[in-house]
């Protein structure tokens, strides 16, 4: 929350901690948050989200995940769906199936970082539905192949 009180503020930004990441490019603006819940996983709560700033909003592709800093609901990590054109609002989409899509006013939010990266203490456990994914892949081919037949 100290970061959505002082985002605005450059005494407050120019306190913030800076760190180099070899992955990331030259260009851009990037900044790390840190994430809580369970609504991203595999991506566990305490993972830090490197995110590249975006200021132009309209250029975000649908499930892109980003942080969302919402004046409303604070930081937010999810999937965004790109509703700007159609009705002003941002569809925000959690990873972890139990948690439903809901959508945020443009008007709410006050900054936009594309993740780019993760730092994690956790390793990310199976998905123990891979068995039921592979099932999936081998249907839809088996359909695609009885496709090509007509």
């Amino acid at each position: 929350m100290s970061y959505l009180n002082g985002y605005a503020d450059p005494d407050y930004l120019q306190e913030l901690p800076k760190f180099r990441l070899p992955m990331l490019g030259q260009g851009g603006t990037y900044r790390a948050f840190e994430i809580t819940g369970d609504s991203m996983l595999p991506i566990a709560s305490g993972t830090v989200i490197v995110g590249r700033y975006v200021s132009d909003w309209m250029t975000i592709k649908d499930g892109t995940p980003c942080i969302v800093v919402s004046s409303k609901e604070g930081i937010l990590f999810k999937r965004v769906f790109n509703r700007l054109k159609d009705s002003a609002t941002l569809a925000l989409h959690s990873d972890n199936p139990l948690y439903s899509p809901y959508s945020i006013d443009v008007e709410d939010v006050v900054e936009i970082w594309e993740a780019k990266s993760y730092i994690s203490s956790t390793f990310p456990i199976a998905d123990l539905s891979l068995n039921r994914l592979a099932s999936i892949v081998l249907d839809l081919q088996q359909q695609v192949a009885s496709m090509k037949k007509f």
